[in-house]
């Protein structure tokens, strides 16, 4: 009896008509998503981003009037006094109810309060939590930092150019306003009888810029009027004083120079995107700070751009799986109808499937999540203080001392694999104290997560500034459970985790990277330029803070952060090199699928004993590669090359049981063209399928 072929019903052509719709639909509403999603996601950053500058730039305003509100009235209270020795008593009053007021002043021109005292003008400030009083001197001198009285005298209500005050280590600005002798003095056209000022911290009040979420490197920064910068986390630019045009020249200022529309005076709010800025700067949006014309700048990192890399990854994959079924079911179709030759068909399907499957690859390698979402990475020195201060407050909340952060640096010299888990490093590391700390501190060095630990201090020095530097050369084995499933394209994310200097006493280490000339993610500031890998490429390589969370507090009643304890981490994100893997696994593998498929070919002419022998061969031959790559590994999971041998098993078996069928048929009937054209026709499109859809599965 003759088998029918299910190729010739008269039902297969409106059925792939009606599947190659159904892809071509799934394809398109799937790309149609994606492109939305993308746009949609660009479009809500950048309204957040606007959103945030806007809003943190108006707090600031908010401040700023806050302080103006106060200083006008009180400025009015003292022009209405008529005896102005009462004006002490205002002063002492008004600072006392009035909290909005960081410092208060009333400083009269010199004998104008009485005949016999030349200076008088107290000074009350509680700029750094502790109320002061001071009696200023000489501020009649025509010197910069006397602007604050001189200006307004002829100005009227100013805010003075924001200036460093040592003594409290300090960047402030001052708003200061005159007084008349009395009401209608100035409609009178009499001069101010002196100015009342008020002081306020650029650290108060810019508190806010420090709560913006602006990605893993972004950042605010403050200049002034005259461009000089004003707010910064590095509190060293600040100090500094340092102006656009000094600031341009620094590589991490050099952004600035291409976003010179920010200080324009008519500036209402601009965005640049990674277009106008190099890569490396990413993104930047500037506004203009109400009642000023201060300039806050917003700098963010292209993090902020990245939808989740999971998603995008399982959205392309949904996309190249659709389009890859569109492109299968139109070539059976023109197959069907005749357009194409069976081994025109063949041919298609199988490089359809291969390019297909090389796609979902190269997304699972370029959109792989190597860190968790708490993560903090350090690459800046904005970004350490960022987190510095941040830590602190939340320190504060708890009604915790403040901690002492303590510089540690690395430098990792080689790297090798002992095992599946286990990693060798040697290298270098260094911690830095300063004056106080090495009064109470002693510099340690530790590695979590190690199984042999060898740190032996290689020198000790003192620093020109007074603190102390101590090095050490380390040589440790650290264990780490590392994902192989997704071999030979797999990636390993090797965590150098240090323990605190002093468990248990309030110490933060933080990454020294002053110590260090490039800091970027792909300049692996801390690994040696000829370290040698084997079979792996170095991406990335960078300093994080891991949160990590005890369930004990080790014995000491002095570990107050058991919650949710910050621990320092240098992090080296290293990729297999395919060439290793193809070479030793992935040729063999080819050679006998070859051979699979030429037993499978020749089964028209070899006897069945023989084609049973001959394909015994190539399994037992598999059976020896596949135990090979086992060996190699040393690891308990499957992993995802390893799942070919298991493919390759299947197939035997099937194509061993179809050559059965198409010999008995051959023997019953003399007639087994459908067998064969299942083993010839079918083989490479089944095998290429299957890997593709193994891919999808593993990748996904």
């Amino acid at each position: 009896m003759r088998v029918q072929d299910p190729w010739e019903n008269r039902f297969t052509t409106p059925l792939l008509v009606l599947l190659l719709a159904i892809s071509a639909l799934g394809f398109l509403i799937n790309g149609i998503y994606q492109v939305q999603q993308t746009h949609s996601f660009g479009q809500k950053v950048r309204e957040q981003v606007k959103a945030q500058t806007i809003n943190a730039a108006q707090e600031v305003g908010a401040e700023l009037n806050t302080i103006m509100q106060s200083v006008d009235r009180f400025a009015k209270e003292v022009t209405a006094t008529p005896d102005k020795t009462f004006v002490t008593k205002l002063i002492e009053d008004e600072f006392a109810v009035n909290e909005d007021l960081y410092s208060l002043n009333v400083t009269f021109h010199p004998y104008q309060y009485q005949p016999n005292v030349r200076y008088f003008s107290p000074y009350y400030e509680r700029l750094t939590g502790v109320e002061r009083k001071y009696n200023l001197l000489d501020y009649d001198k025509p010197y910069k930092e006397f602007s604050w009285y001189h200006r307004p005298l002829k100005e009227g209500p100013i805010w003075t150019e924001p200036y460093y005050e040592p003594q409290n280590n300090v960047l402030m600005t001052t708003y200061s306003v005159p007084f008349y002798q009395y009401e209608s003095a100035k409609l009178e056209g009499k001069m101010p009888m002196g100015v009342v000022p008020s002081d306020i911290s650029l650290d108060h009040l810019t508190a806010s810029l420090k709560e913006l979420d602006l990605g893993l490197g972004g950042y605010g920064i403050l200049f002034s009027e005259q461009q000089n910068l004003i707010s910064h986390p590095v509190f060293s630019h600040v100090r500094e004083m340092e102006n656009l045009r000094e600031l341009v020249s620094e590589a991490e200022f050099a952004y600035l120079s291409k976003i010179a529309g920010c200080f324009e005076s008519d500036l209402d709010y601009l965005f640049f995107n990674g277009e106008t800025l190099d890569n490396s700067e990413h993104y930047a949006a500037c506004t203009k700070v109400p009642y000023t014309n201060w300039t806050l700048i917003t700098r963010m990192s292209s993090d902020m751009f990245y939808m989740d890399r999971d998603e995008r990854r399982q959205n392309n994959i949904h996309i190249i799986a659709w389009g890859a079924a569109s492109f299968i079911f139109l070539i059976l179709l023109m197959t069907k109808l005749r357009k194409l030759t069976w081994t025109q068909n063949n041919v298609l399907l199988s490089l359809t499937l291969i390019l297909s499957t090389s796609l979902v690859l190269e997304f699972a390698r370029s959109f792989k999540t190597l860190e968790q979402s708490d993560n903090v990475v350090i690459t800046t020195q904005a970004q350490r203080e960022a987190f510095s201060s941040s830590y602190s407050d939340r320190l504060e909340t708890m009604h915790v001392a403040k901690p002492e952060y303590v510089a540690t640096g690395l430098f990792v010299e080689s790297l090798e694999f002992v095992n599946a888990n286990n990693v060798h490093l040697t290298g270098h590391a260094w911690q830095k104290l300063n004056v106080q700390q090495r009064l109470f501190i002693e510099p340690k060095l530790a590695f979590n997560h190690t199984v042999n630990s060898q740190i032996t201090e290689a020198y000790r020095k003192d620093l020109q500034d007074g603190g102390l530097l101590v090095g050490w050369h380390f040589s440790i084995e650290t264990r780490q459970q590392f994902d192989y499933s997704k071999y030979p394209f797999d990636h390993k994310s090797i965590e150098l985790s240090f323990n605190e200097a002093d468990m248990g006493g309030n110490v933060i280490l933080v990454p020294d990277l002053e110590s260090y000339e490039k800091l970027s993610k792909m300049d692996n500031p801390a690994v040696s330029p000829d370290i040698v890998l084997d079979e792996w490429q170095l991406k990335s390589s960078y300093f994080k803070y891991r949160f990590e969370s005890y369930n004990t507090n080790f014995g000491l009643d002095t570990f107050f952060n058991q919650n949710v304890a910050p621990e320092l981490n240098y992090n080296i994100n290293i990729e297999r090199e395919f060439i290793g893997p193809f070479v030793t696994t992935l040729l063999p593998v080819m050679v006998m699928v070859c051979l699979l498929y030429a037993c499978v070919v020749s089964m028209k002419y070899t006897p069945y004993g023989d084609l049973r022998n001959n394909i015994t061969a190539v399994v037992f031959t598999i059976l020896l590669a596949h135990y090979s790559i086992r060996e190699h590994l040393q690891i308990d999971e499957v992993v995802y090359f390893e799942i070919f041998y298991f493919l390759l098993y299947l197939v035997s078996s099937i194509f061993m049981l179809i050559a059965h069928q198409y010999y008995k048929a051959k023997e019953e009937t003399g007639d087994g063209r459908v067998y064969k054209r299942i083993a010839n026709i079918w083989f490479w499109p089944v095998m290429t399928i299957s890997i593709f859809i193994i891919t999808i599965l593993t990748y996904y």
